[in-house]
């Protein structure tokens, strides 16, 4: 991938918008945030006369491989052999799979289970997943998501209730156990003997303990590693580790714990006023009925001399001209307000959309808003290094931390060279270090391309916001 050019001035993923009467989608103006619930879960295991399953809640935001020890122990397996998940959508199957499966056997079409939330798979009360352990013996299991519980005094898996016990490791399968079954009940049996020696004589099929699961379960050590933390709070973080080994980038991995993920959002309005003044005073200036454009299709000169003389800038502005074609400024500010859903064209005039209207009196809404679409772009590449970024400064990052960081993940997702490594970062992730610079959440001098001034104190809150997101 070449990316050695000069800087683009404009947020050049936008997309430029026909002239329509189209009205922004509703939706939109909800932040895609994933708040954690509990998850009430029905797992089957498939196949099974009398059926053998449990009922467990467990948290929304539990990884895969967090969730496999869950059923583990609640099912009364013994974790000995290999395991996966997969789910069925839009007529494909998705797999998850053991992150030393992928090592050994890479598979494009296939994600960690290490990175993959439940709620992720379980979108909603009737999702299914499939869950299947011992391969050689394929057992499968259903898991059925029954209920969304808001209730999250306590967020311990626990088990509610089930049937049956576990059959035994080792026992063949579905159709192999359910003829054990028909041997053990059948003292006759020249095989019955053995049958019960190999499963042991306090064996009872039909016996199902709660109390007991429930006490293996509540002795799990439920801290997480900082990875884990971060990839179950930030879905951007967790597919950028889905190419990046935790091992090779160490500066990366010194700055995930400084980015306090676990720490939900806590915007108020004054600074959330503050941050999105720009976007605030811009709708509030085209107002309901819209502002006139020129015969080219830009903002006239009285409205660019009004964003020059009204918005803090600080430095940077070049020349007399009224003219938006002669100030980036201006067009990356009309570009990311139309990025962002709050602003279309129609017959010649630049209008607010529904959404624009309705955020352009609420600044706390704008924010989440904002910060649910970061990071920018469309290629993987850009949303990777717009992730560094945020991470940075969601950390707090020096400046020779920062790019430490990135000259080593850059390398490691194999984009970029050591030579090259800031700079093709900070290119890829022009988009949202343009909005970033844009808002002032790198301080007012770092839009002008000068070293990183100090950052205002909310910076920190929306990047954490927006990798929430």
């Amino acid at each position: 991938m070449s990316m050695r050019t000069g800087r683009v001035r404009h947020l050049s993923v936008v997309p430029n918008l026909s002239d329509t009467d189209e009205p922004a989608d509703d939706s939109a103006t909800e932040a895609t945030r994933r708040r954690l619930v509990n998850l009430v879960l029905r797992v089957t295991v498939d196949h099974t006369r009398p059926q053998i399953w449990r009922r467990v809640r467990v948290r929304s935001d539990l990884l895969l491989s967090e969730l496999h020890a869950v059923l583990q122990s609640a099912l009364g397996w013994e974790d000995r052999h290999l395991h996966a998940f997969s789910v069925r959508t839009a007529g494909a199957t998705r797999r998850f799979e053991m992150e030393e499966t992928l090592d050994d056997e890479p598979d494009d079409d296939a994600s960690s289970e290490e990175r993959v939330r439940v709620d992720d798979v379980l979108t909603a009360p009737g999702s299914t997943m499939t869950y299947e352990y011992d391969f050689g013996d394929g057992w499968t299991h259903t898991i059925h998501l029954e209920q969304i519980d808001s209730d999250i005094d306590d967020l311990r898996s626990v088990c509610l209730d089930g049937a049956r016990a576990c059959p035994p490791e080792e026992s063949g399968g579905p159709s192999r156990y359910a003829q054990s079954l028909e041997i053990a009940a059948d003292t006759s049996d020249p095989e019955h003997a053995a049958l019960i020696a190999r499963w042991g004589a306090g064996f009872d099929p039909a016996r199902f303990d709660v109390d007991a699961v429930n006490a293996v379960l509540h002795s799990f050590d439920v801290g997480r590693s900082v990875l884990a933390e971060a990839v179950a709070a930030a879905p951007a973080i967790g597919k950028l580790f889905d190419r990046v080994r935790p091992t090779e980038v160490p500066s990366l991995m010194a700055l995930l714990p400084r980015c306090e993920l676990t720490i939900e959002s806590s915007v108020d309005l004054p600074v959330a006023a503050v941050a999105m003044a720009k976007f605030t005073w811009f709708l509030d200036r085209i107002g309901d009925d819209g502002a006139e454009l020129t015969g080219a299709g830009y903002l006239k000169p009285a409205f660019v001399a009004a964003i020059r003389e009204e918005l803090d800038w600080g430095l940077g502005w070049v020349g007399p001209s009224n003219r938006e074609i002669d100030h980036h400024q201006v067009s990356d500010l009309r570009d990311a307000a139309r990025h962002l859903g709050l602003t279309r064209t129609s017959k010649g005039r630049l209008l607010r959309t529904k959404l624009g209207a309705a955020l352009a009196e609420d600044p706390v809404g704008m924010w989440r808003h904002a910060a649910s679409r970061l990071p920018l772009g469309k290629e993987s590449y850009e949303t990777d290094a717009a992730t560094l970024f945020l991470i940075s400064l969601a950390a707090s990052a020096s400046a020779t931390h920062r790019n430490e960081m990135l000259i080593e993940t850059v390398a490691e997702l194999g984009w970029a060279s050591e030579d090259s490594g800031v700079f093709d970062a900070q290119f890829a992730a022009q988009a949202t270090v343009s909005f970033l610079d844009l808002i002032g959440a790198h301080g007012p001098r770092f839009y002008f391309r000068q070293e990183v001034s100090d950052s205002p104190s909310w910076s920190r809150r929306f990047a954490r916001d927006a990798l929430l997101s």
